[in-house]
């Protein structure tokens, strides 16, 4: 076996389970925990209030997505704080949520 090959098997075997090539951040187990909860809870909670009223429901799942969303991301993860990246994940975020549920059918 020849040094060129071994490098390559010695750089593969030296990857971790859950390292990639590419910078994507990944969301703690915390942070996944906190968006289901929050979102799933938001959802329960308005259409209780609303009497399933699927414009309120819609606000409240989506606001709550983006906000548990960019709060995990940037207090929870990366500890950064508040910046301009946060209100922009929260607002677009919140906008892509808005049109995925208006047009699912609920």
């Amino acid at each position: 076996m020849n040094q060129k090959n071994s490098k390559k098997t010695n750089a593969a075997t030296n990857k971790q389970w859950n390292s990639t090539d590419f910078d994507i951040p990944k969301f703690s187990y915390k942070s996944a925990f906190l968006i289901f909860g929050m979102t799933f809870a938001a959802a329960l909670l308005a259409a209780w209030l609303s009497s399933e009223n699927k414009l309120w429901i819609s606000l409240a799942v989506s606001a709550s997505m983006s906000l548990t969303v960019s709060c995990s991301r940037y207090f929870i993860d990366t500890k950064r704080g508040l910046c301009k990246g946060f209100y922009m994940m929260a607002a677009v975020l919140f906008v892509i949520a808005m049109l995925l549920l208006h047009f699912l059918p609920f």
